[in-house]
């Protein structure tokens, strides 16, 4: 998707709540003898804390049930496909300053799902509500932003998060020192998140437009910015990537790692994306699932797929979160990382993210990988890599043995 506050399991309408209670249930997460009533009583009153925070705990809970769940929890989590998210997250920050209530996504999106068709419609106006404006942006409330969103990433486990900043964020002065004061904020409440930025391209821009952002990527490069995101039109049919490919080398050439949105509703510009220089992933891809040349491709060429399971049902990509081509990509041999995309706008985490896919019949192991995949394809340092990588390995040992 290109542009809620809760928790994991309430994504704001009805076929995303049983996500975390499979999670739980699923006989790949559960201990040996551990029934599923207690299971679920342990859910209901994790749920109940994580929302009130009253500690409440229901009668019959086993401590051996909330120790396994918090070794569920303790799965470090990447997300790769995660937008800035700047007019909701400033909405938040402002909300309890003002006293006031934030904006009700959950009652948005059941308006939105109830009167906007699913598929190239939602997606053209998913961006249409901002709560807020961006005005009187300064230094103290553009870090308070991205420490708003990092630490909503955190809260669900998140261990390694790339954020993906649009529109001219990658102009503002010092922006990546701006952005490593939000992470540091962020880290003294969760210490083991590492987060990198990443720019948006839009090619569909003015050409002028396009050429300061690409010299303010470059530029901003030695500082510390992980990679680019192409975005472009037409994006629902083939469009022309001979400029995009003009750009994607200058990227490469000074190491930034790149990335493109396609496959998201239809087949189109998967290959073309996939031939691009220096691109090692690609934001959805999920309508490779369906041509198997493209998977082909995918797997020949080593490139992961960011899947964000409850943006692609939510906007109609996929009919169902049951019928979500992860599975099959999974099966077939295609590199997939799980991504939250709009977090706060369509009602979702990390954390559920991870759920969802639990729910499809991912097991334990496989989301151990899915992880491990994503910080593998992650456009950060060598030393953070080896760091996330290690942690996964301790909680694998740990865990999963």
């Amino acid at each position: 998707m290109t542009s809620g506050q809760g928790s994991s399991c309430e994504h704001g309408f009805v076929s995303f709540v049983q996500g975390p209670l499979s999670l739980i249930l699923s006989s790949a997460f559960r201990p040996a003898g551990t029934s599923s009533s207690r299971l679920l009583s342990c859910w209901l009153w994790s749920r109940r804390s994580a929302s009130f925070g009253d500690g409440f705990n229901p009668d019959g809970v086993d401590p051996v049930d909330v120790k396994w769940r918090a070794k569920l929890t303790a799965l470090p989590k990447a997300d790769l496909h995660l937008h800035q998210e700047a007019h909701r997250c400033l909405d938040r920050i402002l909300a309890r300053r003002e006293g006031r209530a934030a904006f009700d996504w959950a009652a948005w999106r059941r308006h939105f799902m109830e009167t906007v068709p699913p598929g190239p419609q939602r997606l053209r106006l998913i961006g249409s509500v901002k709560p807020v404006p961006l005005a009187d942006d300064d230094d103290e409330m553009f870090v308070a932003r991205f420490a708003e969103l990092l630490e909503y990433e955190g809260a669900a486990g998140a261990t390694y998060v790339e954020v993906r900043c649009g529109g001219d964020t990658i102009l503002k002065d010092g922006f990546m020192d701006l952005f490593r004061r939000a992470e540091r904020q962020a880290q003294e409440r969760y210490p083991r998140l590492r987060a990198e930025a990443l720019a948006i391209v839009m090619m569909g821009m003015p050409p002028e437009w396009i050429r300061e952002i690409a010299d303010a990527c470059i530029r901003t490069r030695s500082e510390g910015l992980a990679g680019v995101d192409f975005l472009y039109e037409p994006y629902l049919s083939e469009a022309d990537w001979t400029p995009i490919y003009a750009l994607a080398e200058r990227f490469a050439g000074v190491g930034l790692g790149i990335t493109a949105h396609a496959g998201e509703m239809t087949p189109a510009n998967i290959a073309a994306a996939a031939r691009t220089p220096g691109l090692t992933r690609i934001g959805h891809g999920i309508y490779a699932a369906a041509e198997p040349a493209l998977m082909d491709l995918l797997i020949e060429r080593q490139i992961t797929l960011e899947c964000a399971l409850t943006c692609n049902t939510f906007l109609g990509a996929v009919p169902s979160l049951a019928e979500h081509p992860l599975p099959r990509l999974v099966e077939t041999g295609v590199k997939v990382t799980l991504a939250t995309d709009n977090p706060i706008q369509v009602g979702t985490t990390i954390e559920g993210e991870y759920a969802a896919a639990a729910s499809l019949g991912v097991t334990a192991g496989q989301l151990a990988q899915i992880t491990r995949t994503a910080i593998q394809a992650g456009f950060t340092t060598p030393d953070r890599r080896s760091e996330l990588l290690a942690e996964l390995d301790a909680y694998v040992n740990d865990a999963l043995r």
